[in-house]
C-alpha cells in the first residue's frame, strides 16, 4: 500500500468531507425518523470531524510545513463544523457527534504517538 503525499491526501479527505456532508442532507428525512438512525447521523458527524480534521491537517503541512501540526483552534473549528453538520438532522445528533468525535480523536492521538 503507497502513503500518500499531503496534497493528495488533502483532496481526498475534502473530497470526503463534501461527499459526507451531502449524503447526510440527501438522507436528512431518513435520519431523523428513528432514534437508531439519529445515532448513526452522530456517528457519521463524527467521521465528518475526522475527514476535516484530515483535511485542514494536510492544508496547514503543506502551507507550513511538515513540522506543522494542527492545535486546539483547528480540532475545535472542525468539530463545530462537523456538530453544525450534524445538527441539521436532528439536534441529539450533536451530542453524539461530540462523544464519537472525542473517541476518534483519542484513536488519532494514539497512532500519532504510536508513529
Amino acid at each position: 500500500m503507497a502513503i500518500m503525499n499531503e496534497g493528495n491526501s488533502f483532496l481526498v479527505s475534502s473530497l470526503c468531507s463534501l461527499l459526507t456532508v451531502s449524503s447526510m442532507q440527501v438522507f436528512k428525512t431518513y435520519l431523523a425518523s428513528s432514534q437508531m438512525l439519529t445515532i448513526l447521523d452522530g456517528f457519521v458527524g463524527s467521521m465528518l470531524f475526522l475527514f476535516l480534521l484530515t483535511a485542514i491537517g494536510n492544508l496547514e503541512k503543506i502551507i507550513f510545513g511538515a513540522n506543522f501540526q494542527a492545535q486546539l483552534k483547528e480540532v475545535m473549528l472542525c468539530l463545530v463544523l462537523a456538530c453544525l453538520a450534524a445538527s441539521s438532522i436532528h439536534r441529539v445528533c450533536i451530542t453524539v457527534c461530540i462523544l464519537f468525535s472525542c473517541l476518534m480523536l483519542a484513536g488519532v492521538y494514539k497512532i500519532s504517538q504510536d508513529t
